[in-house]
């Protein structure tokens, strides 16, 4: 139905596998002497996120750690540093690369035949445009999630001698509040999860309900911020809504149903603008972007308490009021453009245009002498 949002998913997880990354490396500096090979990538990150680490403290319950809680675990001696591999990591998953390298295979024959009926002036129907956009965001998550594994089958145990009360004992006032999915949520509670935190809301079926959460699900809002993938996020989306812009002087069945297609298009096309621009302002606070800006153009005495202010509004709310004020019409308005876009999509198959039907003739771009 959405597939840039399941991109946005993808590229937010890749964000935080890198952003694990320098984390582990600022780490490494600071070691002595040099353990070059304590190489944390971010394949790695993947798999910390994904749940692949599983700490288990003396004489408590296991529960899964994210790269940020291994680290902190990491810098207080808690646990030894990993010692698994890239090539262990990927071992350790079900990922198939003859499965995606088909698929891969398969969507590009795809694109080539729609490039092709270009070419040749044949005609392309609403069904082709519209599975032309998914291919695009397809190919687009397999980039994102080329380091990802597909699965954990057996996550990395990593054991203390440490009670969990311990732990949090140790810790001090920032361990005194009761945790929502794991004892270290004080270092990273992590973004709203769909499956644990917003579908219970909607009377839905919820996600695990057992506390620690025996896995991380795989649902969590992005935190992209700014940079190279946010930037690779925006392009593909903006391609993705203008590919349905293609279809603006294709033969529909009727003069209402092309209206209704091109009223479609340009809504999900500025649905998918203002979103941006939503989200790339309260990312800016969940990161922390506006208050260290603040700080570099302002020499006063208030920078500290400006980055303070933006820390701790970006602690209360990940999504505040006036964006759910704002985002509810426009999600309405996306669903309803989205919906009658697929239904379109179908119902136009009733009235096809003749060429519709021929295939495009490949010896016509072979040189002849």
């Amino acid at each position: 139905m959405a597939p840039e949002f399941v991109l946005a998913f993808a590229t937010g997880q890749k964000v935080e596998a890198k952003r694990s990354v320098e984390k582990f490396k600022e780490y490494k500096q600071g070691l002595w002497p040099r353990q070059d090979h304590l190489k944390w990538t971010v394949r790695h990150g993947f798999y910390a996120n994904m749940g692949g680490f599983v700490f288990q403290p003396r004489e408590s319950q296991a529960f899964p750690v994210n790269s940020k809680q291994l680290l902190w675990l990491i810098e207080q001696g808690y646990v030894e540093y990993p010692t698994l591999t890239a090539k262990e990591v990927w071992d350790k998953s079900k990922a198939d690369g003859f499965q995606k390298s088909l698929t891969c295979l398969q969507t590009g024959w795809f694109i080539i035949q729609v490039i092709g009926r270009a070419v040749q002036h044949l005609p392309i129907t609403t069904l082709e445009i519209t599975t032309l956009s998914f291919v695009l965001c397809t190919l687009a998550m397999f980039f994102q999630w080329a380091n990802k594994p597909l699965d954990v089958e057996s996550p990395t145990r990593l054991t203390s001698n440490k009670t969990i009360e311990e732990i949090l004992k140790e810790a001090g006032s920032d361990a005194s509040q009761p945790y929502q999915l794991t004892p270290l949520d004080f270092i990273d509670n992590q973004s709203p999860s769909w499956l644990t935190e917003v579908q219970p809301h909607l009377r839905f079926r919820t996600g695990p309900k057992t506390r620690p959460l025996p896995r991380f699900t795989n649902d969590r809002f992005p935190v992209i911020g700014a940079g190279p993938d946010a930037i690779f996020l925006f392009l593909f989306t903006m391609a993705y809504c203008g590919l349905h812009f293609a279809a603006w002087d294709f033969s529909f069945p009727t003069p209402l149903e092309r209206n209704l297609w091109r009223s479609a298009s340009i809504a999900i096309g500025a649905c998918a603008l203002i979103l941006w621009v939503c989200e790339t302002y309260q990312d800016g606070h969940r990161l922390g972007r506006w208050g260290k800006w603040a700080a570099k153009l302002s020499k006063s005495g208030k920078n500290g308490r400006i980055d303070t202010m933006e820390k701790e509004r970006r602690s209360r709310r990940f999504i505040p009021v006036w964006e759910v004020i704002v985002m509810t019409p426009v999600t309405l308005v996306y669903t309803i453009a989205r919906t009658y876009i697929i239904i379109e999509v179908f119902l136009s198959q009733r009235s096809l245009p003749a060429g519709a039907f021929d295939t495009v003739q490949w010896s016509e771009f072979i040189p002849h002498i």
